[in-house]
């Protein structure tokens, strides 16, 4: 950090991106509690959002913080597909990102659900007639970002830049993270809100399907390196699960190697299992009885938990 003189405040040191980085060879990695997170950007905010991310990857001043990034105006052509006369799209891309809200959801000790707020970028600049924007994240992200050990999902930019509608590409996103894993269960509410779906629209589920999850898959498995299928999962006579299964198109010729993990291993279950425990009576009654009596697998619990869960959900919304 450097201090300004004038007005004695502090600055960030500014990292210029070089014009030649190939960004299609680069990941944009984030820790999965923000893959997992709830926001709404356009196609183009998206783009840009995730090219950042990647340009981190070569900053080695990191450590300490987020610098400014000073990106060359063809590196935001490259990626966003905003012409270079378009001035106007440019710093209108950067104002409504200026604006948006990343919300993250994590459960308790106590089973209390705590939401955080954050802003994807703490300033960002841009000079009518200049040949760079410069971008800092916010502070407050930097757990999300960088130096990051375990829990994280790298999304490559060749796959996701392809992408042309933004459900499509936050999909890409959460199922990335459960490539390995081969499986990935979403409660539908809640995907509709990781995938951006605005409070009112596509309220059926068959118009979500068929306006929002189908057309999303289908781009995934036309133009990624992942190939993508589901199956719906009622409590009682309502839908209220996606049951997503997820292949590797990139996986060497021949290698026998195979997944032996079931679909409930890659629910959140002990982040259910804390929220159901506010609810004694469900608790007692659905989950740990039946376990002793029928002596649950591991597995058949951890489905137990899941399904009952929904089903606590699902009544909670109709009330």
């Amino acid at each position: 950090m450097e201090k300004n003189q004038d007005n004695d405040v502090i600055q960030p040191e500014v990292y210029e991106v070089s014009e030649s980085m190939k960004l299609k060879k680069h990941n944009a990695v984030m820790e999965n509690t923000l893959i997992e997170a709830r926001y709404n950007l356009t196609v183009e905010e998206q783009r840009l959002v995730l090219s950042t991310i990647a340009m981190l990857d070569n900053v080695e001043t990191a450590q300490s913080g987020f610098p400014m990034l000073k990106i060359p105006k063809k590196l935001i052509i490259e990626t966003t597909g905003i012409h270079e006369k378009n001035y106007h799209q440019i710093k209108t891309a950067l104002r409504r990102l200026m604006q948006r809200i990343i919300e993250i959801e994590t459960i308790e000790e106590d089973g209390k659900r705590r939401f955080k707020l954050y802003q994807w970028f703490s300033k960002a600049e841009y000079k009518e007639g200049d040949s760079f924007i410069e971008v800092q994240f916010h502070p407050d992200l930097k757990p999300y970002l960088l130096e990051l050990k375990q829990r994280f999902t790298k999304i490559p930019l060749k796959q996701v830049l392809q992408l042309r509608s933004k459900y499509a590409i936050r999909l890409y996103e959460l199922l990335k993270r459960y490539e390995d894993t081969g499986f990935r269960t979403d409660y539908i509410p809640e995907l509709r809100e990781k995938l951006g779906v605005k409070e009112g629209e596509y309220e059926r589920f068959f118009d979500f399907e068929r306006r929002v999850l189908k057309p999303a898959i289908k781009e995934i498995n036309e133009k990624t390196d992942l190939e993508v299928s589901y199956e719906k999962k009622k409590t009682g006579r309502k839908i209220t699960h996606i049951e997503f299964e997820i292949n590797s198109k990139n996986a060497k010729e021949g290698d026998t190697t195979q997944t032996t993990k079931s679909p409930s291993e890659s629910i959140d279950i002990q982040g259910q299992k804390q929220e159901l425990k506010n609810m004694s009576d469900l608790w007692e009654t659905t989950i740990e009885i039946l376990a002793n009596k029928y002596n649950l697998s591991e597995n058949d619990y951890n489905i137990l938990i899941s399904y009952t869960y929904a089903k606590y959900k699902t009544d909670t919304e109709q009330k």
